[in-house]
C-alpha cells in the first residue's frame, strides 16, 4: 500500500456508531490505516473499548436508539469530518436465520420496535445531531450502513428489509438537500459480509443465489470508495466476485 493510500484521511476525524465489531470496528481499522482518528461509538464496552485501543482510537458508550444521549455527546467533540452511522441489528439474532412457516409469524412489538429503533431511530437521530456541525463547517460526509437489503428483496426477513429500504431513501432525499450545504451522505449496501449478524443459514441462503459470503475487509473498501467518490446520495453496492459499484435506480419520470 502506497504512502498516498495510508494517508488518504490525513488529519480527519471519523465517528463510527456500532463500531465494537462487525462492519463498525473495520471501518475503524481501515480509517486508521488511511491517516483518521477515530472515536468508536457503541453499547458493548469491553469490546468497543478492545477496538479503540488496536486503533489508538478514544471509545465512547452510545445508545443510538436515545436521542437525548446524541444531544448530549456530540457537541462534546468538534464536528466530525466522516460520521458512519453504522449501528444495526436483525428482526431476530441473525440476518436470515430461525425461519417462520409465514411472514411476520414470530414478530411481536418488542422485536419489532428493537430493530425499528435501532435501524431507523438510530440513524435519524445520528444525523439530526451531526447535522448542524457539518452544515457550519461546510464540509463533513455521512455513511449510513444500508445493506444489498436495501435495494433488492430480502423475503426471509421483509422487516430487516424494510429498515434497509428507509435507510436507502433516507439517503437519497437527505443527499440533495445536504449537498448545498456542503455536505455529503452516501449508503452503503454491501451483500452478505462474515460478521456476526450472518447466520449459517443466511450462508446457505447465499449461497443458493450465487452471492457468497465476503470477508468483511470489503467493507473498508466500499466505505473508501464512498468517501472518494463523494456523490450526494449516493447508494454503493458490492457482492462477491464483484466489483464495487454506485447503484442507480432507473428514474420513474423521463
Amino acid at each position: 500500500m502506497s504512502d498516498k493510500t495510508t494517508k488518504q484521511l490525513a488529519g480527519q476525524r471519523a465517528f463510527i456508531t456500532g463500531g465494537a465489531s462487525g462492519i463498525g470496528a473495520e471501518m475503524a481499522r481501515r480509517f486508521t490505516r488511511e491517516g483518521a482518528t477515530v472515536v468508536v461509538a457503541d453499547v458493548n464496552d469491553t469490546l468497543g473499548k478492545e477496538i479503540a485501543v488496536e486503533v489508538g482510537g478514544e471509545y465512547v458508550h452510545l445508545d443510538v436508539t436515545d436521542s437525548d444521549a446524541w444531544d448530549k455527546l456530540i457537541p462534546t467533540f468538534e464536528s466530525f469530518d466522516i460520521v458512519c452511522l453504522n449501528a444495526g441489528v436483525a428482526t431476530h439474532q441473525n440476518v436470515i436465520g430461525n425461519l417462520s412457516t409465514y411472514p411476520l409469524e414470530r414478530l411481536d412489538n418488542d422485536a419489532y420496535q428493537r430493530i425499528m429503533s435501532i435501524n431507523v431511530d438510530g440513524v435519524v437521530f445520528g444525523a439530526r445531531a451531526v447535522i448542524p456541525g457539518m452544515v457550519a463547517k461546510k464540509s463533513g460526509h455521512i455513511l449510513v450502513t444500508a445493506s444489498l437489503a436495501g435495494i433488492i428483496q430480502i423475503a426471509p426477513d421483509p422487516v430487516y428489509g424494510l429498515t434497509k429500504h428507509g435507510m436507502v431513501g433516507f439517503v437519497k432525499s437527505l443527499g440533495p438537500a445536504l449537498e448545498q450545504h456542503g455536505v455529503c451522505i452516501s449508503a452503503l449496501c454491501p451483500g452478505f459480509l462474515d460478521t456476526p449478524l450472518v447466520s449459517e443459514l443466511a450462508r446457505e441462503y447465499a449461497k443458493l443465489f450465487s452471492m457468497g459470503v465476503m470477508d468483511v475487509s470489503v467493507a473498508g473498501d466500499l466505505a473508501m470508495r464512498a468517501l472518494t467518490e463523494r456523490i450526494a446520495g449516493s447508494q454503493w453496492v458490492v457482492m462477491a466476485g464483484q466489483p464495487i459499484s454506485q447503484y442507480i435506480q432507473a428514474q420513474p419520470f423521463v
